[in-house]
């Protein structure tokens, strides 16, 4: 997706926005943070994607930095992991030779980004460890010392396996309803 240039300074949309947030962008942004704490995100990156959204258009890097007084470090590490997310895009706008940032506000594609891009290799690692432990379990005779630490890991793999397999149905409800 590109975007072109009007003027310095300018989107095919407007002028990006600058100066303090008011009250309202406050909220939202403070809306943006709430629900990203709940996935245990730095308030950085809910401020980065709520800013975004608000945008309506491409934000150069600069921007985040200045309107939201954030370092420039928690900028840049706010973005790559919206990014590895799928939750941003970076757009060229015509004549200016910054990286644009752009948020992802499809519902749809924001749960599976999530769940393709951090749930399940996680579930994987997961099902990939408590395998190893089973195993280590029964070469070193611990299972039949500790019956209940044997029965607790094959529960959890259970629990992995549920898990894996339920992933893959959410996405396709998500689908389904946006």
């Amino acid at each position: 997706m590109e975007a072109s240039a009007v003027a310095n300074g300018e989107t095919a949309r407007g002028p990006v926005p600058t100066g303090p947030l008011s009250a309202q962008e406050q909220e939202v942004l403070d809306w943006f943070v709430d629900f990203t704490a709940l996935l245990s995100v730095p308030a950085s990156v809910g401020h980065i994607f709520g800013l975004m959204y608000l945008a309506g258009q491409p934000l150069p890097f600069e921007n985040f930095v200045e309107r939201l007084g954030i370092s420039k470090g928690s900028v840049s590490q706010g973005l790559h992991f919206l990014r590895n997310l799928e939750a941003v895009r970076v757009v060229t706008v015509a004549g200016d030779r910054r990286e644009f940032y752009e948020a992802e506000i499809s519902p749809t594609r924001l749960v599976a980004g999530f769940l393709q891009k951090k749930v399940q290799p996680r579930l994987k690692a997961s099902a990939e460890r408590l395998a190893r432990l089973e195993r280590s379990l029964e070469d070193s005779g611990d299972a039949a010392a500790s019956p209940m630490l044997a029965d607790r890991v094959r529960r959890l793999h259970v629990w992995n396996q549920r898990a894996r397999q339920f992933v893959p149905v959410v996405a396709g409800l998500v689908k389904i309803r946006t």
